[in-house]
């Protein structure tokens, strides 16, 4: 009996010792993904020399989104310190475009371009980006593109940077007779950046609750007293009591045998 009750404290001490020793699991979710080796490694999208992809726009008859054509390629070189964005051919709208173009201006419509998220990948999904063509009109036809890409040099979205002009100049631009529809292209890549880290807020101090009012459990309050592991509540009843057990010094002293016989012969 005494052996199994010296092996169930220990044991009990044990889990105690255990769950003392193990730490707060919000410690450790810092850690869980990617390693630091994968994180601090190139990009792929820096790795490439690069690639070109075909940009298609729309310019629709009836002033709406229409069927897409081609309108030239553009290529993307990441081998520069900064990756730089190249456009080939030149667009200059013909005949027909131009008077679709007339009439997409007349009715405040938008000019529309998009390329393949994933250059080569004829499956990908579509990056589509539109510009007021009162805009280009005013600027003359002189348009900027920004390429987003990702880590591994896919397109995010494109984006037009074109500067804008309010709605009065866009509606008196939109009375102009489009002769001349010859479009001067300039480009740039936004790489993917890590994003701010959000900082642990430090939990505020406990403030005493009113008489009668129930307190409402913060969870990222640290655990009450109650919650607290039995080795650390009672470590100073457990270690001696533990080192008792296993000293021997709890067991009974066995009866003399000697002095037994003597009380009973001397009745």
């Amino acid at each position: 009996m005494q052996p199994a009750m010296s092996l169930l404290f220990l044991c009990v001490c044990l889990a105690a010792v255990a769950q003392v020793v193990h730490c707060d699991p919000r410690e450790n979710e810092n850690r869980m993904g990617f390693d630091d080796a994968d994180l601090s490694s190139n990009s792929i999208a820096q790795s490439k020399r690069g690639y070109s992809f075909d940009l298609e726009h729309s310019i629709s008859l009836d002033g709406k989104v229409g069927v897409f054509s081609s309108r030239g390629e553009v290529a993307i070189d990441f081998e520069r310190a900064k990756p730089a964005v190249t456009f080939p051919t030149k667009v200059v709208l013909n005949d027909a475009q131009r008077a679709s173009f007339q009439k997409l201006l007349s009715q405040n419509g938008f000019y529309t371009v998009r390329a393949r998220s994933e250059p080569g990948n004829p499956n990908s999904a579509f990056v589509v980006a539109s510009v007021p063509s009162c805009f280009l009109v005013k600027n003359r036809f002189r348009e900027d593109l920004a390429f987003h890409v990702n880590d591994v040099g896919n397109l995010i979205s494109i984006e037009f940077r074109t500067p804008a002009i309010n709605a009065i100049d866009c509606a008196s631009v939109s009375k102009r007779n489009v002769k001349d529809a010859s479009f001067t292209s300039i480009g740039s890549v936004a790489l993917a950046v890590d994003g701010p880290e959000v900082l642990r807020v430090a939990t505020a101090a406990k403030v005493a609750v009113p008489q009668g009012v129930k307190p409402v459990k913060d969870e990222n309050a640290p655990a009450d007293e109650e919650n607290q592991s039995l080795f650390r509540k009672y470590w100073y009843i457990i270690v001696p009591v533990m080192i008792l057990l296993l000293s021997g010094g709890g067991s009974d002293p066995a009866p003399v045998q000697g002095a037994a016989a003597g009380g009973a012969a001397r009745r």
